[in-house]
């Protein structure tokens, strides 16, 4: 069951029947670990055979910060709160978050992707090597991360970009 964030219903559904706004998703079976909380971990931009991007996750802070028991995931772009599913490729490598949704249903990760300007590795054309790099930063494991873009050369960028 989710619980609407306007009139606090339960529904299945992504989107209250009645206020049409983004549900909570279930909570994940299991206590979550409490030592995660506020760790972060580094994420690169995929690109798929169609130039579609997504966000990649190392396997590795996958299986330690996600669970296969929970097929959403709550994430905080640009302080807007928005939902991304989980599906079967995740699991798989390259585990990529392909869309999130926001309480409209718009794609909060191409609007992300865009601002930025953000390429995946192979593509990129930034001076010396340094690759876009995401920052996922852990609110509730299993739940809930607020994504931003890494520091090591972000101020470096924006200044060439003006």
């Amino acid at each position: 069951m989710r619980v609407c964030n306007r009139c606090k219903k339960e529904t299945e559904q992504m989107f209250c029947p009645s206020c049409h706004v983004l549900t909570y998703p279930p909570r994940a079976a299991g206590a979550p670990p409490s030592s995660a909380m506020g760790d972060s971990f580094d994420c690169t931009v995929w690109q798929g055979p169609n130039r579609s991007r997504a966000i990649e996750v190392p396997t590795n802070e996958r299986d330690k910060y996600f669970s296969k028991s929970h097929d959403v995931v709550v994430l905080h772009i640009e302080g807007k709160r928005s939902v991304a599913k989980l599906g079967p490729q995740f699991w798989k490598k390259p585990a990529v978050i392909k869309k999130a949704v926001d309480d409209a249903g718009r794609d909060q990760l191409i609007k992300f992707f865009e601002k930025h300007h953000l390429l995946p590795p192979q593509q990129s054309i930034k001076e010396k090597g340094i690759v876009d790099t995401i920052t996922f930063e852990v609110v509730a494991p299993t739940e809930e991360f607020k994504v931003s873009i890494s520091e090591k050369a972000e101020d470096e960028q924006s200044d060439e970009r003006s």
